[in-house]
């Protein structure tokens, strides 16, 4: 793993490399994006040991300041769900990935006074 990240009072933005087997590589994401805001990640296919190379740009925050109560905020949320076997048809492929993020963003956008919301699918790794 190797990582470079920016030194300031505002957010921190860090690129970290991962390489090795897939289902690994996975599972140190899903550890990565329960401390940080990933913001991007690539993932290289299988090379001949079937290791990948997986590209992530993570940004953290500063301790929480106050927020206005009159400006409103912009808050980001990552969950990890567990859902049956065969709910959303086609993961890891990319239409099943979106039919994830809009339902996501669907229930977090029926919480009272949500505005707006997103949602984005970081990782996908089996559960048992």
């Amino acid at each position: 793993m190797s990582a470079e990240s920016s030194m300031s009072p505002g957010p921190a933005f860090t690129q970290v490399k991962l390489t090795g087997p897939p289902a690994e590589v996975d599972r140190l994401m899903a550890v990565l994006s329960a401390s940080a805001e990933i913001i991007s990640d690539s993932q290289s296919d299988p090379d001949a040991r079937g290791e990948v190379e997986r590209v992530a740009h993570l940004v953290t925050h500063p301790d929480p300041r106050p927020v206005p109560a009159e400006g409103g905020m912009s808050v980001t949320v990552q969950s990890t769900l567990e859902a049956e076997g065969g709910v959303f048809r086609g993961l890891p492929g990319e239409a099943a990935a979106q039919e994830v993020e809009r339902a996501v963003a669907t229930a977090l956008a029926g919480l009272p006074d949500v505005r707006q919301a997103s949602s984005r699918v970081v990782s996908l790794c089996p559960c048992g």
